[in-house]
This record gives C-alpha cells, structure tokens and sequence, in this order.
C-alpha cells in the first residue's frame, strides 16, 4: 500500500538516489579493494546460515541435512540464538504444511552477493547482503521457485577473537513475503486446516490456463477479449527476477508490489484512465519527476486499486476462492500490522500452476518467481483477508 507519505518518500529516494549517481558517474574510477579477512569471514558465515535454513524445506536427502546441520552449529551470539530456533522451527512448520497442501521440494540453491564492504567497529561489525534463493519442485518439471531480498547482519566478536551472528534485518517488504515466522499452535493449526482445504480445492477447480480464459464473466463485468494474458504474465515472470539488478523497465516504489502488477496488466492491455492521482477512477503512469506524482494511487497502492479496478472500471470481479484462480488473475491479502485494517496490503498475480494445480504466484516487494499460494496462505490464515480476483 502507498498513501501521499509513502510517495513523496520514495520521490524524495529517488531523487537523492540519482544525485548520488551523479557525483559517482564524475568522480575518478577507484580501484576495488581486495576483501579482508574479517569479510571473508563474516559473508562465509552469512552463507552458511542462509543454506542451511533454507534447506530446512527440502525433501530428506544427504546434501540439505548436512547444509542444516552446518547452520545448527554455526556459533551465534547468545542474543541471537532463540531467535535462529524460531527462525529454524517456522521453516519446520512450513515444510509440514506444504507437505499437506502437496508441494515438495527436492533442491534448494541460495546465493548471497555484499552489498558494499563489511563495517567493523570495535567489537561489531555490519554486513549487508542481497539474497538469491532458488527452490527446484520435486517429482516434476514445474519452473523453479525462487527469490530475492536484501539483508543487514550484525556481528559480535567472539571471546576467542572471531565473528558470530548476532541479528538479521531483512530490509524488502514485510519479512514474512519471504521468510517464514514461527506460528503459535492456533496459527500452525488454521495454517494447516488451510493446507489441506486448498489442496482439495485445488484438485476439484476448475482447470484454466488458456490465455483466453474470458469465456465466463461476472455480473456486470467488463470483458475485454483483447486482454493479452500471455503478455501480463510474461512481463510478471521477467521483471520478478532481478537479473540484472534493477532492470525492471520503470521506476520502483519503495513497496513494489502494486506498482509492479499495475505494468503486468497494463502489459496485457488495461489501457490507462487519466485523472486526478488520488482519484478510485483514474489509473495511470508517467513517471513524472518530483515533486509531480509519477502514478495515481490506484496504480501503486493495493487498496486504491482494488477500488479502481473491480469497484470503479469494473475490470475485475471477485472469485469464490483460490480454487478458482486462472492465470494472470490477481490475488490480494491484508497483512496484520502493515495494511489497514480490513484493507489489501499486498498484490501479486498467478504466473504458473504446480503439477498438482496449485497456484503459484509473482509479486514485488521481494522480487519473488512462482511461489505456492500455499506458502502464502499459511503465513496469513489467522484472520488476515484474502481477494481473489479475475482480470
């Protein structure tokens, strides 16, 4: 969600963003620095503990139980260690819950790239890394699921002169888009009552994956056979892995998640509505420099476009449930602490189907590739809302 704060804050990043690239573009090229010892240190660290808890979630086999047990007995700081067995317990609970929604994963792959040098102070020191992991599904061809954030980590000096982990600050989105949180009994039971119904449900719904799938439209629905679904998810699955870096064709928001299914959409044919930018019935982009706004709210904010599209254009209607999405539709969720309350505070849209018709689904804020809707229902079955909605 963005309201009128949000977007002059990230006009105002922008801005000092390219001042700085600017001054760098006209400075005289310097040398890069060959890493320290204390860098080498701590980024093995990093990786150390990343790969083994995200091998948590694979299928039993020798090479994600040795990458686990390598993390289980990396030394942390003492502050640190409840905190690394609740991280570890919550991949737990996820690896039984997608077993019951029938999503399993026979591979893991995780890339951690500094961001900059490592920042030593004392008996601290400061690392930020950008994370790219990639699950493989098992048993099928299914396209890999993977994403990528970025993170700062903090360290402490240990007695014996090394470096331990001491706390993990994941710096995209709300930390749950792509790392799991621990679920108290009541919530690792609803996630798993979910599970288990949208495996069902996936199983008895309706099949489609036709591009053309407007054969059926709600009351008082716009259809539009020129929709191009094809090329909605084509520029969702392109633009949702970050390779190269940063090379989604438009200007980011600081939360990316409508912002970037608003040009998927637009990819596929939704033709703009001019207006005044805080107008439900206009939806546009143009990038303008600041202090203009360079989108209406509809166009970035999750609760603005809802009104815009199934409210105010009519673009859209609502589903029963997930059991009914078909590709390119979009789903929205409220997210406890983050949106208002009973509003959306994220969006992402179908891009793929398991072989099990599980839907899988692309979004910013993490730049995230065909992730289970199971994945994501079970971080958000306890009362938070969920929008499904055909395009």
């Amino acid at each position: 969600m963005i309201n009128r704060t949000a977007m002059r804050r990230a006009a105002i990043a922008a801005a000092v963003t390219g001042l700085a690239a600017s001054v760098l573009a006209s400075s005289p090229a310097q040398a890069a620095q060959p890493e320290s010892a204390d860098d080498k240190a701590l980024i093995e660290a990093a990786r150390t503990y990343f790969a083994g808890e995200n091998a948590i979630t694979v299928e039993g086999g020798a090479t994600a139980a040795n990458a686990t047990r390598k993390a289980q007995d990396l030394d942390v700081a003492a502050t640190f260690r409840a905190v690394r067995d609740d991280r570890m317990e919550a991949r737990e609970q996820l690896h039984g819950i997608n077993e019951l929604a029938g999503v399993r994963y026979s591979a893991v792959d995780t890339e951690l790239t500094p961001v900059g040098r490592a920042r030593t102070q004392g008996d601290t020191a400061r690392l930020s890394v950008r994370e790219h992991t990639q699950y493989t599904f098992a048993g099928s061809k299914d396209e890999p699921y993977s994403y990528t954030v970025r993170h700062n980590l903090s360290f402490a000096r240990a007695d014996g002169g090394g470096w331990v982990l001491s706390k993990i600050a994941t710096l995209d989105g709300p930390a749950n888009l792509s790392t799991p949180e621990k679920l108290d009994p009541a919530e690792l039971s609803a996630a798993r009552k979910a599970a288990k119904e949208l495996r069902t449900g996936a199983a008895k719904g309706e099949k489609i994956t036709d591009p053309a799938k407007k054969a059926s439209s709600g009351t008082g629905v716009r259809v539009a056979a020129a929709y191009d679904y094809s090329a909605m998810v084509d520029f969702a699955t392109k633009y949702a892995k970050p390779v190269p870096e940063d090379n989604v064709p438009y200007e980011r928001d600081t939360n990316d998640c409508t912002n970037f299914i608003s040009h998927a959409l637009k990819a596929g044919g939704w033709e703009r509505v001019l207006g005044w930018y805080r107008s439900d019935s206009a939806w546009w982009y143009r990038g303008n420099p600041w202090p203009l706004p360079k989108h209406s709210w509809t166009w970035g904010g999750a609760p603005n476009w809802q009104r815009f599209a199934r409210d105010e254009s009519k673009r859209v209607y609502e589903l029963s449930g997930p059991s009914s999405l078909a590709i390119a539709d979009v789903v929205q969720f409220e997210i406890f602490g983050y949106s208002p309350p009973g509003q959306p505070g994220h969006t992402m849209m179908v891009t793929d189907f398991t072989s099990d018709w599980m839907p899988k689904m692309s979004y910013h804020s993490t730049d995230t590739l065909n992730r289970p809707l199971s994945e994501i229902i079970a971080e958000h079955s306890t009362g938070e809302k969920f929008w499904y909605f055909r395009t």
